[in-house]
């Protein structure tokens, strides 16, 4: 059954990917965002509420993907910065939502709310240890999202993504600093410890994610991950066989100390949303070079 599904920071990475598959299933999409529309179900705000109420006219459903993230000019213990756009926005948002007769609505959250305080896999029940302001900001994104949809509509959920990897992320994890390395037949060398290890998600199966909690009634949070940890050599290493670069890597490591982990447990997923990680990090990046090799130059998906 057609729906009509918001999407907020529709123009990001996870939100061209999202925005795409919900069209290709059926729905139609509206795509929200700061930037002068381009199209008929381009929608311009500001996200205020007034800004807001007139966007999601006529949405079901809205998947809240905007925000601000960090960058490295930020000062890492600093809220200020994301107390706006990442945590009081939530309040207009849920009032739109009414206002309009959205009755679902599903937020991007970030497996950084944890820490290895948390314990070892990451569960949902666990105490979070935000690891910096923008964790923080999450995390009190989904507190005040669950108290403003406690006792009525719309019903919400929380995503909590690992570190979301894919054509087109433009960000600076060292994943996608290995894809560039390889595809440019550069030696990729490693130092410190390789051991590190990190819960990587393929964008795929974030979307899918998305997806599902669109079609659940769950509520609360939801890990999303990618099932596993994986070390920054096999990351680096893997990397390095899709992308035609096999065997040009350097340990340079000075440390054999034990490292932590960044995993999530993913029953609760499962369970509450039926879902779990098509693709490991080969597939995954084995997709990624065949959406690389595909895209068309305007950089459509």
């Amino acid at each position: 059954m057609s729906r009509v599904i918001a999407v907020t920071g529709a123009s990001g990475f996870i939100g061209r990917y999202l925005c795409a598959a919900l069209e290709q299933t059926g729905d139609r999409v509206l795509r929200l965002g700061r930037g002068a529309p381009s199209g008929p179900d381009d929608r311009q705000t500001d996200y205020s509420r007034d800004s807001l109420v007139a966007a999601l006219a006529g949405a079901e459903a809205v998947v809240h993907l905007a925000g601000r993230r960090m960058t490295r000019a930020d000062a890492p213990m600093d809220l200020a910065p994301f107390w706006q756009p990442n945590v009081a926005q939530i309040a207009d948002l849920v009032a739109a939502a009414r206002e309009t007769g959205v009755s679902r609505l599903v937020l991007a959250s970030t497996i950084a709310v944890y820490s290895p305080a948390s314990g070892l896999p990451y569960r949902e029940e666990a105490p979070a240890h935000p690891i910096n302001a923008y964790a923080l900001s999450k995390l009190m994104a989904e507190a005040h999202l669950e108290m403003l949809t406690r006792a009525g509509g719309p019903s919400a959920v929380a995503l909590r993504l690992a570190a979301v990897y894919g054509h087109g992320e433009k960000g600076t994890p060292a994943l996608m600093k290995f894809v560039g390395q390889a595809r440019a037949g550069e030696t990729i060398v490693l130092t410190g410890n390789a051991d590190y290890r990190i819960d990587q998600l393929y964008v795929r199966d974030a979307v899918s994610a998305f997806q599902a909690a669109l079609a659940s009634e769950a509520r609360g949070v939801v890990n999303i991950g990618g099932g596993r940890a994986w070390s920054v050599g096999e990351i680096a290493e893997t990397a390095n066989r899709v992308f035609g670069n096999a065997g040009n890597i350097r340990y340079d490591t000075d440390s054999d100390a034990p490292m932590p982990e960044t995993a999530m447990a993913l029953d609760r997923a499962a369970e509450a949303l039926d879902w779990r990680p098509e693709f490991d990090l080969k597939s995954g990046l084995e997709d990624f070079r065949r959406t690389g090799e595909q895209t068309s130059p305007d950089g459509a998906i």
